[in-house]
C-alpha cells in the first residue's frame, strides 16, 4: 500500500462532556470534552465516577 493510499485516521469520538458549577447551578463553566484521542490514565478502581471528596481524595 502506497503512503497516499492509507485511510485517514478516524475523528476523535466524544466520550464525556462536563460543565461544572461552583454556585449551586446558577452559572456553569465552559464545557470540557473528553474524547477517544485523549491520553487518559487507566482507572485504579471500578468506582465510577472516582470520588474526589476530602474524605476519599487521597485513597
Amino acid at each position: 500500500m502506497a503512503p497516499d493510499d492509507r485511510p485517514a485516521p478516524p475523528e476523535p469520538t466524544p466520550l464525556l462532556v462536563l460543565r461544572v458549577s461552583h454556585d449551586s447551578g446558577r452559572t456553569y463553566g465552559p464545557p470540557r470534552v473528553f474524547t477517544t484521542a485523549d491520553k487518559l490514565p487507566p482507572l485504579v478502581t471500578s468506582e465510577w465516577p472516582p470520588c474526589e471528596c476530602p474524605r476519599h481524595r487521597n485513597r
